[in-house]
């Protein structure tokens, strides 16, 4: 290989329907034997758009996560009524705190739970039809970056406001919200800005909670509908799974030439993306975690985005390419935590830089917690 190749950076090219055909709506139908049971709701209302890109949420009470509505005086439903109270008790503690608010944010009306109250309602269905517990995502991503404000450290959510509280501390979703066609090549004279602001029809999927092993699952990088790569997703060392590298293989290739891509090229003309995949024991079924577009949005994980594109793609060859695990030689390059760029909020950073603002911010902490108690 010539030092001309080696300074090559391989493009990629998505287009706009790669990345809508991989919106989980437009997938879900035709794989839904393959893939937890799920809720779709759309299109999402914009007030709750913007709910979700605030720099912070107002959460209804706690109290409130019964589904049963609670009938006020004139008659009239609300779900959110009884912590009403003490919200009113709050404000007038906190009167003038909210009086210079009112003085500097004059014109802008902060968005609640009120102002998406049929939304509200289906999610709060949608996670009894579903058992109790849901994991939540948008079209294309799930607020994984953010399980470490839950006190599981998973994204199971078993109350509407666990999936309020993930979705707005996400990147990830920020990032379906705010760039869905990151990687597009934009025609000539047509603007980023245009093209972030064009029209998507955004949902909200609810998943139904199933307790998986991280150890099972695997990412696919498939390419003119063939397999290129196969990676473990979760970046830890598992002795036992050497021992059963073969047969996983072997099941994967199985699922995704006989089922995968013969559904996703007929149905949605699809011929490269990424699909996560669980296979739990005893080995017999394959489940779809998520099929994301075929771009470097998504992390390549055991290998590099460039020697995933110098893969020969050409011939009838089906198994050119290679299952990647992490053993006792790499381990050592995984050893810093998934999402850990994303887990420590801004103003913990700047409060660790002054000492007086720690303790306010401990005061606001001790303020919320007593806020919640009640």
């Amino acid at each position: 290989m010539t030092q001309e190749e080696y300074a090559t950076f391989e493009s990629i090219e998505v287009s706009k329907e790669e990345i809508l055909s991989c919106s989980y709506s437009s997938w879900y139908p035709i794989l839904k034997n393959y893939t937890a049971k799920s809720r779709v709701i759309k299109p999402l209302p914009q007030t709750f758009l913007d709910y979700l890109g605030s720099d912070s949420i107002k959460l209804p009470p706690a109290n409130n996560y019964d589904p049963e509505l609670v009938i006020n005086s004139d008659n009239e439903y609300s779900d959110w009524e009884d912590g009403e109270e003490a919200d009113e008790s709050h404000d007038n503690d906190d009167q003038n705190d909210q009086e210079d608010e009112e003085d500097t944010d004059a014109n802008v009306k902060s968005i609640t739970v009120e102002d998406f109250k049929d939304l509200h309602d289906q999610i709060i269905q949608g996670i009894n039809d579903l058992g109790g517990a849901v994991t939540p995502k948008l079209n294309w991503s799930a607020p994984k970056d953010a399980k470490w404000i839950m006190p599981d450290n998973t994204i199971r959510c078993d109350h509407v406001n666990d999936i309020y509280l993930l979705l707005n501390t996400s990147d990830h979703i920020v990032d379906d919200l705010d760039y869905p066609f990151t990687g597009v090549d934009l025609e000539k004279g047509i603007d980023d800005d245009d093209e972030v602001k064009e029209k998507v029809e955004y949902e909200l999927v609810l998943r139904k909670w199933l307790d998986v092993n991280p150890a099972l699952e695997f990412r696919v990088f498939i390419k003119d509908n063939k397999i290129i790569g196969i990676s473990q997703r979760d970046l830890n060392h598992y002795t036992y799974l050497e021992s059963l590298k073969s047969e996983i293989n072997d099941k994967i290739q199985s699922f995704v030439y006989e089922t995968l891509i013969p559904e996703l090229k007929d149905k949605l003309n699809l011929n490269k993306y990424i699909v996560d995949v669980y296979l739990p024991r005893p080995f017999n079924k394959a489940y779809i975690i998520d099929i994301n577009p075929f771009s470097r949005k998504s992390s390549p994980l055991l290998f590099t985005w460039h020697e995933l594109l110098l893969i020969d793609t050409f011939g009838d060859d089906e198994d050119n390419y290679e299952l990647r695990l992490v053993n006792e030689t790499n381990v050592g390059r995984f050893s810093k935590k998934e999402y850990s760029e994303s887990q420590v909020p801004y103003d913990v950073v700047d409060a660790s830089l002054n000492s007086q603002a720690m303790v306010e911010l401990a005061r606001e902490w001790d303020k919320l917690q007593m806020q919640q108690d009640q």
